[in-house]
Formats: C-alpha cells, structure tokens, sequence
C-alpha cells in the first residue's frame, strides 16, 4: 500500500475534503455573473496508454461506467498505445486543458523519465495530478511443477545457478522486470531477462516452461486461485488482501516495494475548480462497494487522494525509479 496517503474517514481526510468541496463550488461562481457551466457538460474521454483488453484498460472502463452515472454523461474509453506509454501521456499533455481529456496515468510514466532522454511532455510538469484510483501487486509465479516453491527457494536457486536461470516480463523496462533485476541484485546473481510484448504472451511462456518465473500483473491471478501456477511473492510492501497466505517479498528483503498504481491526469492549465470537481467525484466513487468489490476481484485496493497528495507522490516515484534505475542499470536501447 502507499502509506502517505491520507485515510478516509480521519480528520485530516476531512479536512481535506472540505477544501475540495470548496473549490467544486467555485464552478457555480462565474466571475462575470453569468451562467455557469458545470463539469462536465458533456462526454469525457479517458486516454489509456496500452491496448485494449490489459489491466489498465479494463479499471478504466470500469471506474468510466460509475463516473458516467455520477456525471450523466458518458465516459469514453480511449486506447493510445506505444512508446512505452509515451504516446498517450503526449497526447493528453497538449489536450485542451478543459477536463474533458484525461489521462489513466500507470506507474509506468513515472519510469519514463529515466529511460528516455527526449519525451514529448515533462511528465510533472505538463500534466497536472487529478486523483489517484488503484494500487496492486505484481505476483512472482512460477509454473506449477516448479521444485521451486518458495521465496526463500528461488532465491537459493538464484544463489547457487542463477546465470542458468531465465525470467520474463511484460517488456523491457518495466515494473515486472525492474523488479527482477532487484531480485538478481538481492542474490547476487545473473539470470537472465526475456521481455514479452506484455504480461499475456509472458504468462504463456511461464504457463509451457520456457521461463523459471514471472513476476505478473493481476491478470494471473485467475490461475493462481485455479492453482495452475504457483505464487510465491507478492510486490507490494504487505500481503495482498487477496492473497493473504501468500506472503510479500519484503518479508525476505527489506524495503522491496514496487507496484502498479494508477490514477487520473490532465493537462497542466486544466482550471483548478475543475481538477477538484473531478477529484470529488472520484472520491466518492471510490467509496461504492461495488466498486470496491469489483477491484478486489482483481486484487486491487482503492487509494483515496486529494490532487496535491497525489502530486507529492508522483513525485516521489519518478525520483525512485530515476535512482533504481541508475543503481540496477536498467535503460532501453
């Protein structure tokens, strides 16, 4: 979990809130008495970074279906894949700055950074922190069969033969195999990184026991209830609520914690009485059990922030992998 983030329901949750509200009811006020529009006033689109069907797409159209009835308005769903998720944080950072382009930001943007020397946008400062919506664990799996059937295993095996040993990924540079590389780093070892152009192709590879293991997205997670795969860790700094027998892998490394976040953006001049209208909303949404049933299937947790705490925390995330991935020597070719 993301531990700076204030809790709902505590003053300061409160408190915060307030602020928002505040700043909601500024859209009411138009400055030359007019009639004021209120946001939003027709369709939004929610700009996804990867191609339709993977994680990020599937939480965006489901938080899309409980905003558009909050709204009355539809939320459309929008693909702009490539770039290593470049492409679609561009195209929302020179959006009209208006609320009604937002981008579904993944942690993945806060890599970015460090692995390119020329992007189209500053990430931190050509989009603006609207809200976060979800954290969730990357799941170490190994195939079934696997003799391999523990952490502390694995990581023996790394010790001993690990220039032998294979892990795969959902690309270069991404989470899954930063935090392979953290694993190499940990035992002292060299196995080797087989990228795979996203998780599905990678967890086929580990389905047929091309790789040793996978650290995966929720999308394995079906197969790991089904026992088709065997999970042996988890990313995030505590245990999974859905996984809670499985244990995380800072147990066996202090400080390992990594994990896939997402949250909204806009484009940097998006008035702020706008920003808070749409971080109220989300808010409030985030609160439906519903929703919250629906992330939990998926092994994701609501994550409640106010724009600036969201802010702070990408901060802080572009500043990590920019020093991970000097200290691992992971960049692209």
């Amino acid at each position: 979990m993301i531990q700076h983030l204030i809790p709902s329901g505590s003053k300061a949750w409160h408190k915060a809130a307030l602020g928002v509200a505040a700043g909601c009811a500024l859209l009411a006020a138009p400055a030359d008495g007019g009639a004021a529009e209120t946001f939003p006033a027709r369709p939004v689109t929610l700009v996804v970074p990867y191609p339709p069907g993977g994680g990020a797409d599937i939480l965006a159209r489901t938080v899309a279906r409980y905003l558009s009835r909050e709204w009355n308005h539809p939320v459309i769903v929008e693909s702009r894949a490539g770039g290593g998720t470049t492409i679609g944080a561009g195209y929302v950072a020179r959006a009209k700055p208006d609320g009604y382009t937002l981008l579904v930001s993944v942690t993945q943007h806060a890599i970015a950074p460090s692995l390119f020397k020329q992007l189209p946008y500053d990430y931190l400062t050509d989009l603006a922190p609207v809200a976060l919506l979800s954290d969730s664990p990357f799941i170490l799996t190994v195939p079934e069969r696997s003799p391999l059937d523990s952490l502390p295993k694995l990581l023996d095996a790394l010790k001993q033969k690990g220039a032998s040993m294979n892990f795969g990924s959902s690309g270069p540079a991404s989470v899954p195999h930063l935090a392979g590389e953290l694993l190499n780093q940990a035992a002292n070892a060299k196995a080797s990184h087989i990228p795979f152009p996203g998780t599905a192709p990678a967890f086929t590879a580990l389905l047929g026991e091309q790789i040793d293991y996978l650290f995966g997205d929720t999308s394995v997670l079906p197969s790991v209830q089904a026992g088709k795969v065997r999970a042996l860790a988890v990313t995030t700094r505590e245990r999974s609520p859905s996984l809670p027998k499985v244990p995380a892998v800072s147990e066996f490394i202090p400080g390992f914690a990594l994990s896939s976040w997402v949250g909204l953006e806009a484009p940097a001049s998006t008035p702020q009485p706008v920003i808070a209208s749409i971080n109220a909303t989300v808010q409030k949404i985030l609160k439906d059990p519903e929703l919250a049933k629906a992330f939990a299937e998926t092994a994701k947790e609501p994550l409640f922030s106010t724009p600036a705490q969201y802010a702070e925390f990408r901060k802080s995330e572009v500043e990590k992998f920019r020093k991970l991935t000097r200290d691992i020597g992971v960049k692209l070719e």
